[in-house]
C-alpha cells in the first residue's frame, strides 16, 4: 500500500506553497530558462533529504556527479555524506559521453549517455531495489529530459517516461523532472505535463509559477531567492 503521508521538502518557505510537500510517488516537472541554475535547487532539494536520512537518487545527463558534488559544497551542501551512507545514489548520463575517463563506483551508475534508455531504465531500477530495503519513499531528480529529446526521437522519449514514471510511482519515489523553457515546441511541453503529476515553473527573475499540483494550492507564485545557505522562498 503506497504511503499517503505528506513528506516535507525542506526547502525554505517551499513546503509552505506546498501546503507541507509531496506523498511518496509524485513526479512533478520543473520548467526554467537556461540561465537559471536548475540543478542548484534540485541538489538543495536532494541535499535536505540526505541529511534527515532519506535516500536521494540523481540521474544526470548535463553534468558529472563530481562537478554537481563540488557546486553544491559551495553552499555547505556534503552530498559525499549521503554516498558514504548508502543513501545517495546517482545514475551518470553525461560523464562516458563527455569522453572522461571514469568508471562506474559503489555510488555512481555511469552509462552511455542519453542514448542509453535500456541501461538508464536499468540503473533506476537498481537503486530503487537498494532504497526500498531502506525507506518506503525516496526522493529524486532527473536533469534534464531536454538533453533526452536532443538526441532521442520524442515517442522514445515517452515511452521511456512511461516506464521510469510508471516505476517512480510504484516505488515511492517524490521528485523533480526538469526541462529548459523554450527548447521545446509547445505540445512536446504539454505532452510533459500530462504525464506528470504537477508542473512548476521558474522565470529569469526566479519568479516561481504553480501551474498545476496533486492537492491544489492557494498560493499559485512565489519570489525565489538563493542565499549562501541556499534558496528561500516567499
Amino acid at each position: 500500500m503506497m504511503n499517503n503521508e505528506i513528506i516535507s521538502t525542506k526547502i525554505r518557505g517551499f513546503d509552505k506553497i506546498l501546503e507541507g510537500g509531496f506523498t511518496p510517488g509524485t513526479c512533478i516537472l520543473l520548467i526554467a530558462p537556461p540561465i537559471i541554475e536548475t540543478h542548484l535547487f534540485c541538489l538543495e532539494y536532494i541535499h535536505r533529504g540526505i541529511s534527515d536520512g532519506e535516500p536521494g537518487l540523481v540521474v544526470t545527463m548535463d553534468y558529472s556527479p563530481e562537478n554537481l558534488k563540488v557546486r553544491a559544497m559551495q553552499y555547505g551542501w556534503a552530498l559525499t555524506t549521503g554516498e558514504e551512507k548508502g543513501i545517495l545514489r546517482w545514475v551518470d548520463g553525461y560523464s562516458i559521453n563527455a569522453n572522461k575517463d571514469v568508471k562506474s563506483t559503489e555510488a555512481i551508475k555511469r552509462i552511455g549517455g542519453s542514448i542509453a534508455l535500456s541501461d538508464l531504465t536499468i540503473g533506476m531500477s537498481q537503486i530503487q531495489t537498494e532504497f526500498h530495503a531502506i525507506k518506503d519513499y525516496y526522493k529524486f531528480i532527473f536533469d534534464s529530459l531536454s538533453t533526452l529529446f536532443i538526441y532521442n526521437d520524442e515517442n522514445t522519449i515517452y515511452r521511456f517516461l512511461r516506464v521510469i514514471v510508471s516505476k517512480l510511482r510504484a516505488s515511492g519515489g517524490i521528485g523533480f523532472f526538469t526541462i529548459v523553457e523554450g527548447m521545446h515546441e509547445q505540445r512536446i511541453e504539454m505532452t510533459l505535463r500530462y504525464m506528470m503529476d504537477g508542473t512548476i515553473q521558474i522565470d529569469n527573475n526566479l519568479k516561481m509559477s504553480i501551474l498545476s499540483l496533486p492537492t491544489p494550492s492557494l498560493m499559485k507564485t512565489a519570489q525565489m531567492k538563493l542565499t549562501k545557505a541556499g534558496f528561500l522562498i516567499e
